[in-house]
């Protein structure tokens, strides 16, 4: 009699849990991240948004529990067929086609989520902080923001131009649009 009074208080327990907790998904269509890169002599953009990912929310602090999001290296367009392939060249990506970033850490500070979390890009692992605007809707939430990379920090060796290599720095902006995951 005990062991049934227990087990199905652990049943509640993990239903309760669960029930606390939502997925959404990165909505590809309305998502996008966009990079800057400069050189003495020119800067260019480029931007994808054939994003992927999944977070966790939880239902009673409006705090995600998890936030996973991938992005392939081929998909970033510069509007520079030419440029687009020295970068796959330069990336490696044949060898490193993903750049992912997950996150278990999470502080919300009124209309802004401080997330921390890793990037993996090019074999390499880092730990980054990185602030975001925060609007939650019905159906949607909207992640905004800005935030720097060093590609050296990656293992990436810079290409030059004209004997002059490219900014260590490149300027990451973001629109990620999360949806509710229907439960079908």
């Amino acid at each position: 009699m005990i062991k049934r009074k227990l087990l199905i208080f652990f049943l509640l327990l993990v239903c309760s849990i669960q029930a606390q907790e939502t997925t959404w998904i990165i909505n590809t269509s309305k998502s996008l991240i966009t990079y800057s890169g400069k050189h003495t002599l020119h800067e260019w953009e480029g931007s994808n948004q054939k994003l992927y990912g999944r977070a966790l929310l939880n239902n009673t602090s409006l705090v995600f529990n998890k936030l996973a999001i991938l992005a392939y290296v081929r998909d970033f367009d510069s509007k520079n067929s030419g440029r687009d392939a020295h970068s796959l060249e330069v990336l490696e990506a044949l060898s490193f086609p993903e750049i992912k970033f997950y996150s278990e850490s999470f502080e919300l500070i009124k209309d802004s989520l401080l997330i921390n979390g890793v990037f993996e890009f090019h074999g390499k692992k880092l730990n980054k902080q990185i602030m975001s605007s925060i609007v939650f809707g019905k159906n949607e939430i909207l992640l905004n923001g800005t935030f720097n990379l060093i590609p050296s920090d990656f293992g990436i060796s810079l290409p030059a131009f004209m004997l002059v290599k490219m900014k260590d720095l490149l300027e990451i902006r973001y629109s990620i649009v999360l949806a509710k995951e229907s439960s079908s």
